[in-house]
C-alpha cells in the first residue's frame, strides 16, 4: 500500500511540474475592466514565464500585434487607443514566432 501511495504521489508531482513549465503571462496594469484615457498612450506591465519552449512574446492590440517584447518583466506603452471597448493580449511565442498556447488577455474602455 505504501508503495502505491509513493507511485502516486510521484506521478502528481511530476504532473504539477509539466504543467506549470508550460509558461504563464500575468498582465497587473490595466487591469481588466479598466477605463483608461483616449488622449494617453496606454501603459502595459507585465511579467511571464516563458516555459520550455517560449522565446519571446507578442502584443495585441484587438487582434492585431503592435509589439514584440524580448524582457520577460516589465512595461511597454502602446499608442493612445480611440474611444470605445479594446482587448488587449500578451502571447508565449517560439523562436519562429509561432505561439505556444500560453495567452492572457485584458479588456479595457478608452474614454
Amino acid at each position: 500500500m505504501k508503495i502505491r501511495m509513493l507511485a502516486l504521489i510521484l506521478l502528481l508531482s511530476l504532473f504539477g511540474q509539466a504543467y506549470s513549465a508550460d509558461g504563464s503571462i500575468m498582465i497587473s496594469s490595466p487591469a481588466n475592466g479598466a477605463i483608461v484615457s483616449s488622449n494617453s498612450k496606454v501603459s502595459i506591465t507585465y511579467a511571464a514565464m516563458l516555459g520550455p519552449t517560449g522565446d519571446h512574446l507578442h502584443l495585441y492590440v484587438d487582434g492585431k500585434r503592435v509589439d514584440v517584447l524580448r524582457e520577460i518583466k516589465g512595461s511597454t506603452s502602446i499608442d493612445a487607443l480611440p474611444a470605445g471597448k479594446h482587448h488587449i493580449c500578451l502571447t508565449v511565442n517560439t523562436s519562429s514566432h509561432a505561439p505556444t498556447g500560453v495567452e492572457t488577455c485584458v479588456d479595457v474602455t478608452s474614454q
